[in-house]
């Protein structure tokens, strides 16, 4: 007799019409989505309650509102999910020949500063070397390396995880921009002081950078409370250019466009931002990861390691 506790309640299949339902809050939405008939769709919810024994969805005003068990549900399939579509591109790269890909997972910033550079060293190496290159956030990154859809992630100053190896490729450090003409632009290092009563540009007090911005400025007596937060310092960048502000960026974006409208400066107190790189800990490096790996640390290090910086001169 089958033991009732190993039975299959739901499978995947029904896990993902679940998802669909709650991400487009109607079974049209998600029969669209899935390519399955809408009455397919309300069918599979109806079996999934019936499996599990509680509502997954209330009906209100022809919307389905996922009910607190649902979200339970799917929080907890989600890495399933991640697992299952890392399975997916396997299969499809053995189906298409493309076994040896690189898959890259970065950050906003380092997929604009860094990894372009890092592979045209990579092609000019390995002519023959494949790519998948995926712009995202922090913690898709880290779950996309996790699940294994991505052999190598790329990020600064990323929260460390049990099953993730970090390696720092160089420690760089927060640096300030000003506009073109500012008062400031003469001075090599700025510190909160200097900026009291200026409109800034930066990461949110709060965020992880932030945290260490408010140290900063805290240590000073001052208060860290930007004018425009941005997220991303290449996107800080282009605002300081039409003279919206100073703005707090890493040192690679500061260091990106020696020819760019805005003069360079450093921060003080230091604050440290260490470019990462982050693999699987438990599965074999590969080759073609480990040749990355050593040409983004050869890159960042021609890079950033250039001498204090000249006001305009990155």
């Amino acid at each position: 007799m089958t033991n009732p506790a190993t039975r299959t309640v739901i499978n995947l299949r029904q896990l993902e019409v679940l998802r669909a339902v709650m991400r487009y809050r109607t079974t049209t939405g998600a029969a669209e989505e899935l390519g399955m008939s809408q009455p397919a769709v309300s069918n599979a919810i109806k079996l999934a309650e019936a499996k599990v024994g509680v509502a997954l969805f209330d009906r209100i005003s022809n919307r389905l509102q996922p009910t607190a068990d649902a979200q339970l549900l799917l929080a907890d399939a989600e890495p399933l999910f991640r697992l299952h579509e890392a399975i997916q591109r396997k299969a499809w790269d053995l189906r298409t020949g493309r076994a040896g890909v690189l898959r890259i997972a970065s950050t906003a910033e380092l997929s604009q500063m860094l990894v372009p550079g890092v592979l045209r060293l990579l092609q000019d190496a390995h002519p023959d070397v494949r790519i998948a290159l995926e712009t995202v956030r922090m913690d898709e990154l880290l779950e996309s390396v996790e699940s294994g859809s991505a052999d190598i992630g790329m990020a600064m100053r990323p929260p460390p995880r049990p099953s993730l190896v970090r390696e720092v490729l160089i420690e760089s450090e927060l640096m300030c921009l000003c506009p073109p003409n500012d008062p400031l632009a003469n001075m090599p290092v700025l510190t909160p002081f200097d900026v009291q009563g200026r409109d800034t540009i930066g990461p949110a007090s709060g965020s992880p950078l932030g945290v260490l911005l408010d140290a900063a400025f805290e240590r000073f007596g001052e208060r860290y409370s930007p004018g425009i937060e941005a997220r991303f310092s290449n996107v800080a960048a282009p605002l300081v250019e039409q003279g919206l502000g100073i703005a707090f960026v890493d040192e690679l974006t500061a260091r990106h466009r020696p020819q760019a409208d805005y003069s360079v400066h450093r921060f003080s107190p230091r604050v440290p931002i260490k470019v990462c790189a982050l693999v699987l800990r438990d599965r074999p490096v590969q080759r073609m990861t480990k040749a990355f790996l050593e040409l983004a640390r050869e890159f960042l290090q021609a890079r950033l390691n250039t001498g204090p910086a000249t006001p305009g001169v990155p």
